[in-house]
């Protein structure tokens, strides 16, 4: 009889990602793989924020990104 080798799931890390220098402030908890690519990383923070994948042109100072 054979046997199914079953490989588990890689690991998942829990990431808090919060725009600094807007109020009130913004933030998500994202559950990421522990094996996701920068561009898959790119796809997450896009899709958790509610982004579009689109830049808007401005003068401003852009908020700053931080994960923890």
């Amino acid at each position: 009889m054979d046997k199914c080798l079953i490989t588990p799931n890689p690991l998942s890390t829990n990431s808090l990602v919060v725009l600094q220098g807007i109020s009130p402030m913004i933030w998500r908890r994202l559950l990421v793989k522990s094996d996701s690519t920068i561009e898959n990383l790119h796809y997450i923070l896009q899709i958790g924020m509610g982004w579009e994948d689109i830049h808007l042109h401005s003068n401003s100072k852009p908020p700053k990104l931080l994960c923890f």
